[in-house]
């Protein structure tokens, strides 16, 4: 639902089609509605129907599999509050508070707003990692977080405006110090998703590190980062890791 509705909010911001947006809006409604339901305990984050704890993701004895993870990072065990399935949710419910104010719609806009707003108060309290200085990817259901230097998730929260400038700046301070430290230099074929390696009982399946997604380097999610990096107003920063990128 948070894609689907950041996709809605950009085609109406863009085209300005509001014939479109009256046609759909109630269905936009219906999968905003359906978005924040998942917060079942009233924190303002955003929850996915797995545990996300760790031991969780191991195949069931009948043979089957448990439910994947809740991103793009289908092997890594990302599950209950997820950091950056929440900050697309903060994005989603900007859009709708845009696209439901382009409908007169003052009320809806008030909640979305609302709602935005909640989410933003509870996201750092969450996800912060005090240990590593970074964004951990999840918080499980059983209160544990799970943090393994993920840059992309601390780059989305930042782009996505959830992270002061001053935090964000020592966020990714941690971050590309962490990045030296493992030796992670060359940056043609993007960045890692994750630092360090992920523990078997956070993985579904069999967990090697630097194969994969685990730890594998991706060009795609290292927009993240890079978007993050010029924002912060680090363009060396940025240009160090874009360049090799465009090169290769």
């Amino acid at each position: 639902y948070p894609s689907l509705l950041i996709a809605a909010g950009e085609y109406v911001s863009t085209t300005h089609d509001t014939q479109w947006l009256r046609k759909n809006y109630p269905a936009l409604r219906g999968w905003a509605e359906a978005m924040l339901a998942t917060d079942t305990n009233g924190d303002g984050l955003v929850k996915y129907s797995a545990s996300g704890n760790s031991g969780s993701w191991i195949p069931r004895a009948d043979g089957g599999t448990p439910l994947r993870p809740s991103n793009w990072w289908d092997t890594i065990g990302f599950g209950y509050e997820d950091a950056y399935s929440n900050a697309l949710a903060y994005r989603a419910l900007q859009n709708m508070t845009a696209m439901a104010s382009t409908m007169n719609q003052n009320a809806d806009a008030a909640h979305y707003r609302d709602r935005s707003a909640k989410l933003k108060r509870a996201y750092l309290p969450a996800f912060f990692d005090a240990k590593t200085g970074v964004i951990a990817g999840w918080r499980s259901q059983d209160g544990k977080l799970h943090d393994y230097y993920f840059p992309w998730v601390s780059g989305a929260a930042v782009v996505y405006g959830l992270v002061p400038k001053a935090e964000g700046n020592a966020i990714f301070d941690h971050l590309l110090a962490k990045m030296q430290e493992v030796g992670y230099t060359n940056f043609e074929h993007g960045i890692p998703g994750n630092l360090i390696p992920i523990s078997q009982e956070d993985y579904l399946g069999h967990a090697t590190f630097q194969v994969y997604e685990d730890g594998s380097a991706t060009a795609a999610f290292a927009y993240y980062s890079i978007a993050a990096l010029y924002k912060l107003g680090r363009v060396e920063d940025g240009d160090r890791i874009l360049f090799p990128m465009l090169k290769s």
